[in-house]
């Protein structure tokens, strides 16, 4: 079953990323849905379903939006994994964990996506990237880390569901 709830959480959001949220942008930037979601459920399901899902949504993306194949991919992957050490460290109640961890995560995903395009010879400005998309990003990311964590928490309660074995 939660195989299932994953699998259509990442078609609505590959529906919903491609259609809606182009349309509703602010100031140029669109929240990266899919980083909220691997942050979310790396949280609640641990490095196993973080990972996993991080490599599916950034191979997802790559082949869908941009030209380079791999780099969201491996970026999603290391985040998922990375995050889902924390699955039982942490207290999956506390709202301001989501918060924290998206912001961290935007962060450092445009750092080492910065790096791959610097390698790949793919000219990006790095102080107008950070002025203008990482800050506003961060904080629509964040603010919506907390609604979308709020969603999956209720499924991780309910017993016939789990993110894990």
């Amino acid at each position: 079953m939660r195989y299932f709830i994953i699998a259509i959480v990442v078609l609505l959001n590959f529906l919903i990323e491609s259609t809606i949220l182009h349309q509703v942008s602010i100031f140029g930037v669109i929240p990266n849905t899919s980083l909220i979601i691997i942050v979310c459920l790396a949280l609640l399901g641990g490095k196993k379903t973080g990972s996993v899902l991080g490599l599916i949504l950034g191979l997802l993306e790559d082949m869908l939006f941009y030209d380079v194949i791999g780099v969201h991919a491996l970026i999603y992957f290391l985040i998922g994994y990375i995050i889902g050490l924390t699955d039982k460290k942490v207290f999956k109640e506390n709202l301001f964990l989501p918060f924290v961890f998206t912001t961290i995560s935007t962060f450092a995903f445009h750092i080492i996506y910065y790096v791959f395009m610097y390698f790949l010879s793919i000219n990006v400005d790095f102080i107008s990237l950070i002025k203008n998309i990482v800050i506003i990003e961060t904080i629509l990311n964040s603010l919506l880390s907390i609604f979308f964590y709020k969603q999956f928490l209720k499924l991780y309660r309910q017993p016939h569901i789990s993110f894990r074995k």
